[in-house]
């Protein structure tokens, strides 16, 4: 586990030491502090696959993240911040939430977002890469700003597992199948007590449609006919429902199988490729390899994680 303090620098270097760690750990950002020539701030990190834990306390400061820093930065990720002292007031999404000691709360560092901390404060958070949220939850791009209240009791178990994984970390290597579990159960808990408006989107009917091309994504020869007939729509208001997002039924699916596949990858749950591939419903593993590369960057053996 990697510890970073501004005890460490001079009054004076304090504050833009910090900043740096903001925008390397977190996302690109403005940031402004009452008091920048004493700062104090320390922050632990503790890398686990593609994940990253950090225990963070800081002075007073506040963050704002607009389209400008979008545009200059390709953080893609979002992060689960459990409150543990103080407190602070952030906005996303047209969402403006109390982060108080109890609570749980999600942002998107892909989408603009502000928040203010008025005075010290200490939380504890879990950066998650999109595709791995994107593989467990519907609607994800709506996540940003949800808020789960200190009296739920899933707020308490989430607080409680990464609280205990951080301390696994200081004591030793996290291994990375510990996180998997996590995000299933941080999926299910906001699936559970966040308003389904808020979580899975707008559109009922087009949401239930994707569960089910989700829960037949296995099925390389599933089509638009298919999916319409199943469903007792028509081909053409299948396709207005996905337009309205801006994609087709079938780009949607191709999108939604890789990223299963990357999550069923990268987490170790695929034993080999072609094992994802067909899982997820690509029986041309060249076509696979190709359309990945594209989406990710990376080759499909690149990321994968072999379980011993």
């Amino acid at each position: 586990m990697q510890r970073l303090s501004t005890a460490e620098h001079a009054p004076g270097m304090q504050y833009d030491f910090w900043h740096n760690i903001v925008e390397s750990s977190f996302a690109h950002c403005d940031g402004i502090a009452p008091n920048r020539r004493s700062f104090r701030a320390e922050i632990e990190i503790a890398r686990c696959g593609n994940s990253e834990l950090t225990s963070l306390t800081s002075d007073a400061v506040r963050y704002l993240r607009s389209e400008r820093h979008l545009r200059r930065s390709d953080t893609d990720a979002f992060f689960v911040s459990v409150m543990l002292e103080g407190g602070g007031y952030f906005r996303q999404n047209d969402r403006a939430v109390h982060h108080a000691p109890g609570t749980v709360l999600i942002y998107d560092s892909a989408r603009p977002y502000e928040y203010e901390y008025p005075g010290a404060y200490r939380t504890a958070l879990l950066r998650v890469p999109r595709q791995m949220m994107e593989a467990r939850m519907l609607g994800v791009r709506d996540l940003g700003g949800t808020l789960m209240s200190a009296g739920r009791p899933q707020a308490a178990l989430i607080q409680s597992l990464i609280v205990n994984l951080l301390d696994t970390a200081r004591d030793g290597d996290l291994p990375e199948q510990f996180i998997a579990p996590t995000l299933d159960l941080i999926a299910g808990a906001f699936g559970q007590e966040t308003p389904r408006t808020e979580i899975a989107g707008r559109n009922d009917t087009l949401n239930r449609i994707k569960r089910f091309m989700i829960e037949n994504m296995g099925n390389e020869d599933l089509g638009v006919a298919d999916i319409a007939q199943a469903q007792h729509i028509s081909a053409r208001s299948l396709g207005r429902a996905f337009a309205a997002e801006g994609t087709t039924p079938m780009n949607w699916l191709r999108d939604r199988r890789l990223t299963e596949a990357h999550a069923m990858l990268s987490e170790g749950r695929a034993r080999s490729v072609t094992e994802a591939a067909y899982d997820c419903g690509f029986r041309d593993l060249s076509y696979f390899g190709r359309a990945f590369k594209k989406a990710y960057g990376k080759t499909p053996r690149q990321v994968c994680v072999v379980r011993h």
